[in-house]
């Protein structure tokens, strides 16, 4: 096998490129750079074995355990991000690993003046993704290990509520007063490995933060059209509040000092509308196909406003009309509106002509709904 050797200081080491690769059955974790995040992550890559037995590890190696949850009886702590609670359990630092311990399956023992460090961690399943309709974000949290001073970056968690994580990270030392130092978004937390202790800063709206409430109100009764022609039975036409929130983190950014956002999801469904002579004997029908929303808060507009493509149909092939759900987020300063109103734009698409009436093929409809926060 050819190998790439580059001479160091004070010993030969060797470099190769990321990937998953196997050498006299030792796999492990070796940093690498990920140019479309500029951020440092963790895949497998080929060592070579060092005689100490310690298969060539480097102190910030991470070492993927043999179990998930193979930590999951250490000392338990947590802390809050915008994507939910991450909980993290850790294990006693160890110099050595059995060949029970990890996926190698054979003993491993720490280079001289370094000690494994074991760690468990998983959102908690009961708070991940509460809020994620309104994050619109792809920030994951920068997390590194502090021990005896220095400080380790880890891999990103699983972004999921389901399954854990365990591995080792290598450390100098003997990985006195281990700390996360958690930054998400520009905002930084530390966390106690051993008490538990945190300090949130600007964070600390999180822990605040109590389980969303569906609780779906209507706001069909408010309703108004802007086009005097058309006639849209109360069946064909509904609304409603489905969520709302006062959050630290939305939108891509952290509030204000001051101001938080506010977030509510609106659902509207529009279907069948007639335009109907004056003479009551000729007329059209329309269904609804497209629209343009706009929202605003007392007299606030909207800072952002995001469509949910999962739980929309418009237009509706198949009943006809167009159903959308849109989470809408408010920067809110204190003492701020509680009333929303949203401007729905329709596009109408002609669908029956009856009575040799002369109709427009698209038509437009304004609808104005609002509804209260609170």
């Amino acid at each position: 096998m050819a190998k790439s050797l580059s001479r160091t200081t004070h010993r030969w080491t060797l470099r190769v490129p990321c990937g998953t690769t196997r050498q006299n059955g030792v796999m492990r974790l070796r940093r690498c750079a990920a140019a479309a995040f500029g951020l440092l992550v963790l895949a497998p890559a080929l060592v070579a074995c060092g005689d100490d037995g310690s298969g060539g590890l480097e102190v910030g190696d991470v070492v993927p355990a043999r179990n998930d949850d193979q930590f999951s009886d250490g000392i338990a702590s947590s802390v809050t991000l915008p994507r939910g609670k991450l909980e993290v359990t850790l294990g006693e630092p160890t110099k050595t690993l059995t060949a029970n311990d990890t996926r190698q399956l054979e003993a491993i023992t720490a280079p001289d003046g370094s000690t494994f460090v074991p760690l468990t961690w998983q959102y908690d399943a009961a708070t991940f993704g509460d809020y994620a309709d309104y994050l619109n974000t792809a920030d994951t949290p920068a997390i590194d290990l502090v021990a005896d001073g220095a400080s380790y970056r880890l891999p990103a968690p699983q972004e999921s509520g389901e399954g854990s994580t365990s591995f080792y990270v290598l450390v100098s030392g003997s990985a006195k007063e281990p700390s996360l130092a958690v930054e998400f978004d520009g905002v930084k937390q530390t966390l106690d490995l051993v008490t538990g202790d945190r300090d949130t800063g600007d964070a600390a709206a999180l822990y605040k933060l109590k389980r969303p409430k569906s609780n779906p109100r209507s706001c069909t009764d408010s309703v108004k059209y802007g086009n005097k022609e058309v006639v849209v039975a109360p069946s064909q036409f509904a609304c409603s509040v489905r969520q709302v929130a006062r959050l630290p983190y939305a939108a891509s950014a952290w509030a204000e000092p001051g101001h938080t956002w506010l977030a509510v999801t609106i659902r509207t469904s529009l279907r069948r509308v007639d335009v109907v002579a004056p003479d009551l004997k000729s007329g059209a029908i329309y269904y609804a196909d497209a629209v343009t929303p706009a929202f605003e808060l007392g007299d606030v507009k909207a800072t952002e406003v995001i469509e949910d493509r999962g739980d929309r149909a418009c237009p509706d092939v198949r009943q006809g009309g167009c159903t959308t759900v849109f989470h809408v987020i408010f920067d809110l300063p204190k003492g701020g509106s509680t009333r929303v109103t949203a401007e729905l734009a329709y596009d109408l698409t002609l669908n029956q002509v009856y009575g040799g009436a002369d109709a427009e093929e698209i038509l437009k409809l304004p609808v104005t709904v609002r509804a209260r926060t609170r």
